[in-house]
């Protein structure tokens, strides 16, 4: 049994707040278009309150808004106490800056004068409302004088966020330029070497998932066959806002003879893309995958659907392995499931209170690991770098790049989300992993 859109709906308002969090990640994790989902968040927010709220606003910046959710949040920020640091004030803020700028320019000033709106996104929230007013021919040309000028681009000491808005100002312009990405992704790259044309095509991916080119598909598949963190993030999360069984079928195609960093971002494409061959290839992987690490990114996969298939090939996985960070976040996972979905197993009690303490767990497994340090970069690079700025409440384009040094003991398990430890500001999971 698979969860109705209806059913995991209503768990955005469940008691549990993991598994509040899980339902609305359903739907901000497959670039849902529905406009219902944020009524429902802002319902939550009212029912359990701000403070255990927070989590739900930051991954609402995901969600279309509509004029009646845009009032709410500035109705929040003008009520709201002005603190500094407040992170729920931050989250609100952050979702006006992503939402559509057709919504908020006719209120740019307004929002802008709210003692709660956090100055640090002002430059972000303002672009994407001027670029609304550019037509194709200028777009183009910024963005190629941006990719340009960099003729030994360093990722993090580029402003990638202003490249972005530049990109997804293009995207709105949709049929207007869609024959255009799909001409200059056909071009024939030298990857091997950093060049303008190199970085314009991190771009050009991230454009075909704002147009939902399925056009795209074969050439986005080949581009996770690439080893560049940059663009496989690019070419996973276009395939997902593509979505559709083309796209599930492709990477299924792929799947069982692809290197493990094709399989990384595969199993996240299954776990976000929602149909009943998603499920159904998800679960047929999972049973035969034979790398534990794999396992773990293809469990999340399989649970991410709220089907009760999923259960049981889970439960078994993680009765049998080692608990490290990447099978604790499984379980948790597992749990926030089964609690939606009504299902109990054997260990579920166990495993529910278990859970409870896992935080704790886990910062003792990366205080082993890792020592004391933690790293800036959260690795989405196009929008957790503006996050991790706005964090640092340091210029975007000024902010230097520094990675502490740190002694990592080579049999140590790090969690796949986390900054790698070798100093490169990618996640383990698309950087070192496969060498530990």
């Amino acid at each position: 049994m698979r969860l109705s859109e209806e059913q995991i709906k209503q768990a955005i308002l469940h008691p549990d707040l993991d598994a509040r969090t899980l339902a609305l990640q359903y739907f901000t994790k497959s670039f849902t278009e529905d406009t219902t989902i944020m009524p429902l968040v802002i319902k939550a927010v009212e029912q359990y309150g701000r403070e255990p709220s927070i989590p739900l606003i930051r991954e609402s910046f995901h969600l279309p808004q509509t004029e009646t959710t845009i009032e709410w949040c500035i109705d929040e920020l003008r009520h709201h106490e002005n603190s500094d640091g407040s992170r729920y004030t931050y989250a609100l803020s952050d979702l006006l800056t992503h939402a559509d700028p057709q919504l908020t320019r006719t209120r740019e000033s307004e929002i802008l004068a709210l003692p709660c709106f956090d100055t640090i996104l002002a430059y972000s929230f303002s672009e994407r409302i001027q670029l609304l007013d550019e037509d194709a021919d200028s777009l183009w040309k910024k963005l190629f004088d941006f990719c340009e000028s960099e003729s030994d681009p360093d990722l993090y000491d580029m402003d990638l966020p202003h490249a972005c808005r530049l990109s997804e100002a293009l995207g709105r312009l949709g049929a207007e330029v869609a024959d255009r990405v799909l001409e200059l992704l056909n071009e024939e790259i030298d990857y091997s070497v950093s060049s303008p044309r190199l970085l314009m095509q991190a771009f050009l991916l991230y454009l075909a998932g704002n147009l939902r080119l399925t056009a795209a598909v074969p050439l986005l598949i080949e581009s996770l066959k690439i080893t560049d963190d940059w663009l496989n993030e690019e070419a996973e999360r276009a395939l997902v806002k593509i979505g559709g069984d083309v796209v599930v079928e492709a990477v299924v195609n792929e799947f069982p003879t692809a290197d493990w960093h094709f399989q990384i971002s595969g199993s996240s494409i299954l776990e976000n893309i929602h149909s009943d061959l998603a499920i159904q290839k998800s679960i047929e992987l999972f049973i035969e995958e034979p790398d534990d690490t794999i396992l773990t990114f293809l469990g999340q996969a399989t649970l991410s659907h709220f089907s009760t298939d999923a259960i049981e090939p889970v439960c078994e996985f993680i009765r049998t392995t080692a608990i490290d960070p990447d099978v604790i976040k499984l379980r948790e996972t597992l749990i926030a499931v089964s609690t939606v979905l009504g299902v109990e197993f054997p260990e579920y009690e166990e495993w529910k209170q278990a859970n409870e303490e896992a935080e704790t767990i886990r910062r003792a497994l990366y205080s082993e690991q890792l020592g004391n340090h933690t790293f800036g970069f959260s690795g989405d690079l196009l929008v957790d770098l503006e996050e991790d700025i706005a964090d640092t409440e340091i210029e975007p384009v000024t902010q230097p790049t520094y990675f502490p040094n740190t002694i990592v003991r080579e049999e140590a398990r790090i969690g796949r989300n986390d900054s790698c430890p070798c100093g490169s500001g990618k996640k383990y999971k698309k950087c070192c992993l496969n060498k530990s």
